[in-house]
């Protein structure tokens, strides 16, 4: 039996070894109170034993999901201070009934305010440029590849289109690609991810030479910034100061402001009135535009104007805190700084909040933060926020500090943080990378406002995600958004675009939410163990091993190959989060405070640490790891992670001495404060263990047929998902005994590519069957209605605002369909209920916002695609517009795609045709 055949006979026996031992004992009970007015935290994950002794986390669905069920326990009239209920749950992939093994939480209501910790965190990662990769591994080669890749890219072409935009000479400047190119309206994020990159490539490398050239190319970068930012500080004798922000585009003049890319031609001409201090690769008239809510629409519209201004500052941070040239950092901080003293300039003068009314009273005045930041698209920031509270926590001067805290607050998105504050699930349905640097922001920002609004922000989202929407490799999303709660195995199966899901921006800022979190509470595992889950499998795995390329949407699900791509930061979003990825891998593997060290991931590292030099010697991934003291003295407690994992075998020894008898796994193990010096030596054990990851929904639908309800699990081994090659269908997939192991051949994730499935149906015999699920369907009807009210009501206004429909049309019709079956069931009870309800979430989950296009749009364009490969002798036009049409396929299927792209890439391909 070969090694990849015995991994596949193993997992399986696991499965069906706990399908008979599996008969579940005791769980954890869960009692928890919340503050009236909210609705309580439910863990994600609890602790059960068998009948044969063993235990392990199993992952929990509750059944409070539902948004009117959500709203109802936030009523305070409902549920006041002294009252209590019960929640029902089940322990998924459970066959104790058809719905899991059923739990309850007791839920007590109090007055009090839940506590909350101090603004300053407990603990803090250990610098990226204290902790080296070591040794000759995945990491390492992932790292040196990324790191060699950088330094192919011209700087030049990242500096183009500021010198374009600020009408300086751009010959012998390469023009820029991707979603920097001259018909992107997002011009600058690329070069703000590449300035991260290289900043992270330069504190990671450790060739002498190479980090030279890295710093020489950063340097150069900055230098052109700065001479494009100069340009606005003008002078204006009528107003007796230098022009800002505010001066640009009054009232009268926004809201007549033109958005095409005539009017952006103009723009350029002009950056004298730009404002004091703004730097950005495209006019900035784009980010006045948004103000009065213009939508996304590449050419009449907007991109995502705050977003790239974000990344360029988030760049310019990451040179002042990574590069260790005093001067260049210093540039890098006054740049960003003044940027940022632009956006403070230009939001407090002129926008303002208001949350009552109708959307066309919110919309009656430009400037309204409540509509700006809840756009689809138009509305991403990014991580302003973020960015702008951690250039507040770098400046000295009072005044600048203040409004940079003010800055930051400037980007709070009301309809999305007030309901999550309270524990409402306002994630669901929403655009997922727009929304996770969000909380990322609100969590930095608390630092520094000292608002628990914004700790409890941060802190919900983070348990929401965990419990409802992510997948086994640690993304989410599903045509770049967040679906129903609870609906992972249905988003997949059902995706109109196949099994590319899962875009790995979402998964590099939940890596980056989870590391801050872990600040606050190192000594809880959660964190970190989700660290490592996402970090080990989708970061780790989203770059090719063998020539660099990164992946936008992961691929997830059945038969899935890997779309490699991306291989200029600014190609993509995820092109530009791809090349930061790769060269961060040790970011989050040590936490420290004053007097101790959290070894929080078990990675073959190097670390410094006031005078003290650790090395940890291990493979990758580790079952085992030696962390040895290689320089220096110092006195600390040590606490090591016993991963959640680890529930056999784990150990640890000091000096070759057993620290202890038991290892709770997903908790720390603490070595005493003790002296520690040269030669001391930490040895962890911890052999993998294999489990199962379930869907919290059953597998039982596709895009073409219905199949009988089975739960649906990745097979993980240890920390890693295992992916096994070749299986084409979900018949392949549906395993029901050991002799199914003969045909499987796994791979981890991380080093899989082609055809490869990650989710199994696993059969099995349920043993109540008298239980009938009756809220789904309801629930399902419930989110249907709303949606067919949005529309309607939208249908029915005479001036459209917004001006696109809530829901695409396709999307809707399909819905509409499904809906009336599910309707017409309700009412006669004729034919199978659960199909139905299976038809119509996958209806919903299929549904994208109404300003994009839908792969049935893209015929036209796909025909004239067609026809333009049939040229025999293609002109270098007809190539660039196949090429324009190439990625408007892309990003329509993706889900981020508008029908005014698809416009002009027929239109190019029409003009670029030979004439018959």
């Amino acid at each position: 039996m070969n090694k990849k055949t015995l991994i596949a006979f193993c997992l399986m026996a696991s499965l069906t070894a706990t399908a008979q031992r599996a008969k579940i004992k005791t769980v954890t009970p869960v009692a928890v109170t919340t503050t009236v007015g909210k609705v309580p935290m439910l863990p994600y994950r609890l602790w059960v034993t068998y009948a044969d002794g063993h235990g392990e986390y199993r992952q929990v669905k509750w059944m409070n999901a539902a948004l009117e069920t959500e709203k109802a326990a936030a009523d305070a009239n409902k549920y006041p201070a002294g009252s209590s209920y019960d929640v029902q749950g089940y322990i998924i992939g459970d066959n104790k009934t058809a719905a899991g093994f059923p739990i309850s939480a007791h839920v007590s209501v109090v007055a009090t305010e839940a506590p909350v910790p101090q603004p300053k965190p407990v603990a803090e990662p250990l610098p990226l440029g204290s902790v080296q990769l070591i040794g000759d591994n995945r990491l390492t080669h992932n790292r040196d590849l990324d790191i060699d890749h950088l330094l192919t890219l011209d700087p030049r072409q990242q500096v183009y289109n500021y010198r374009d935009t600020y009408g300086l000479p751009t010959d012998g400047y390469p023009v820029s690609d991707g979603w920097d190119s001259p018909t992107t309206k997002l011009k600058g994020h690329g070069t703000g991810h590449y300035l991260s990159a290289m900043a992270m490539a330069y504190a990671s490398c450790t060739d002498k030479a190479k980090r030279q050239q890295l710093k020489k190319n950063i340097q150069y970068v900055v230098d052109q910034m700065r001479q494009c930012q100069e340009m606005t500080f003008v002078y204006d004798k009528q107003l007796g100061r230098y022009r800002e922000a505010r001066d640009l585009a009054p009232e009268s003049e926004l809201r007549q402001l033109g958005g095409t890319w005539k009017d952006f031609d103009r723009y350029k001409t002009d950056c004298a009135h730009y404002g004091y201090g703004y730097i950005n690769a495209i006019p900035a008239q784009h980010c006045a535009l948004i103000e009065r809510y213009a939508p996304y629409n590449n050419e009449e519209g907007v991109w995502a104007p705050y977003y790239t201004v974000h990344k360029q500052l988030a760049g310019l941070i990451d040179i002042a805190n990574l590069v260790d040239d005093k001067k260049l950092a210093a540039k890098a901080l006054v740049i960003a700084k003044d940027m940022g003293l632009w956006v403070w300039n230009r939001l407090h003068y002129r926008t303002y909040v208001k949350t009552d009314g109708t959307q066309a009273e919110r919309r009656a005045k430009p400037g309204n933060r409540y509509e700006m930041w809840n756009m689809y698209i138009a509305g991403e920031v990014g991580g302003m926020q973020e960015s702008l509270a951690r250039l507040s926590e770098m400046v000295a001067d009072k005044t600048e500090k203040a409004h940079l805290i003010e800055a930051a607050n400037f980007f709070d998105s009301p309809a999305f943080y007030k309901p999550l504050s309270r524990g409402i699930d306002a994630i669901r349905d929403r655009h997922a990378n727009q929304h996770i640097p969000m909380i990322v922001g609100a969590l930095r920002s608390y630092r520094s406002n000292a608002n628990p609004y914004y700790w409890h922000i941060a802190d919900n989202f983070w348990d929401l995600v965990q419990g409802r929407y992510r997948y086994a490799m640690g993304g989410v999303g599903n045509g770049e958004m967040f679906r129903q709660p609870y609906k992972q195995m249905v988003s997949m199966a059902t995706n109109p675009a196949g099994p590319d899901i899962n875009e790995t921006c979402c998964a590099y800022n939940l890596a980056k939410l989870t590391k801050d979190l872990n600040a606050y509470h190192p000594n809880d595992a959660r964190y970190m163990d989700y660290y490592e889950r996402v970090l080990y499998n989708q970061l780790v795995g989203s770059v090719n091993p063998r020539e660099y390329a990164v992946l936008y949407q992961y691929a997830v699900g059945l038969n899935a190959s890997k779309p490699w791509g991306n291989e200029t930061p600014q190609a993509t979003c995820c092109g530009g989060t791809g090349a930061e990825n790769h060269v961060k891998y040790q970011e989050a593997a040590y936490f420290t405070a004053a007097d101790t060290l959290w070894v929080a991931l078990y990675l073959p590292t190097r670390a410094t640490w006031q005078g003290l030099t650790l090395r940890q010697d291990c493979t990758f991934p580790a079952q085992r790891s030696v962390i040895r003291v290689e320089k220096g003295k110092k006195t600390f407690t040590m606490k090591l992670r016993v991963p959640y994992w680890a529930t056999t075998g784990f150990s640890v020894q000091v000096n070759g001495k057993e620290l202890a008898d038991h290892y709770q796994p997903g908790s720390y193990v603490t070595i005493d404060a003790r002296r520690w010096q040269k030669g001391d030596s930490v040895v962890v054990n911890m052999p993998f263990t294999r489990h199962l990851d379930f869907t919290p929904d059953k597998m039982d639908i596709t895009r073409k047929q219905s199949y009988k309800p089975m739960w649906a699990a990745a097979f993980m081994n240890g920390p890693l998902v295992m992916a096994a090659k070749d299986v084409r269908s979900w018949d392949e997939a549906t395993l029901s005994s050991e002799a199914d192991a003969d045909r499987l051949s796994f791979v981890p994730d991380y080093d899989a590519d082609r055809h490869i499935t990650h989710y199994f149906r696993i059969d099995g015999a349920i043993e109540d069957t008298a239980y009938v699920d009756t809220t789904t369907l309801t629930e399902l009807l419930r989110v249907a209605e709303q949606r067919l009210a949005e529309q309607q009501a939208w249908d029915a206004m005479e001036k459209k605002v917004p001006e696109f429909a809530p829901w695409a049309k396709n999307g809707i019709d399909e819905m509409r369909s499904r809906y009336e079956a599910a309707k017409a069931f309700v009412a006669n009870h004729k034919g199978n209920g659960a199909v139905v309800a299976s038809e119509l979430n996958a209806a919903l989950s299929m549904m994208r916002p109404g300003n994009l296009a839908e792969p049935a749009d893209l015929k036209e364009l796909l025909e004239a695609l067609q026809a333009a490969r049939a040229i025999a002798a293609p002109t270098q036009r007809l190539k660039d517009a196949m090429g324009y049409a190439e990625m408007v396929r892309d990003y329509v299927n993706d889900g981020s795609g508008t029908k005014d792209l698809i416009r002009r890439g027929l239109t190019g391909l029409r003009a670029a045709m030979p004439a018959n």
